[in-house]
């Protein structure tokens, strides 16, 4: 998907870790299973944060994605919904 200059689309990944036996059993795990997930689309040069909440028995992972619109620029977070 390519995003015209000046505009940045929204991009949330939300992965799911059942709390089940072979399952992240803390948030600290939940948050490590989304990082393999996504580690190549987050680097040093656009880091990700993360934030887990524990949903129905399940481990919701919220991943917010950063883009640099130039390299010296600092990275900057997908804004909207």
């Amino acid at each position: 998907m390519a995003a015209p200059n000046g505009f940045i689309f929204p991009v949330t990944v939300v992965l799911v870790a059942s709390v089940s036996s072979a399952s992240a059993l803390d948030r600290a795990g939940a948050i490590d299973v989304a990082k393999r997930q996504v580690e190549s689309r987050c680097t040093t040069t656009t880091p990700c944060s993360f934030d887990a909440q524990v949903h129905e028995g399940n481990w919701h992972v919220r991943v917010q994605f950063t883009k640099r619109n130039a390299p010296q620029e600092k990275p900057l977070p997908y804004s909207g919904g």
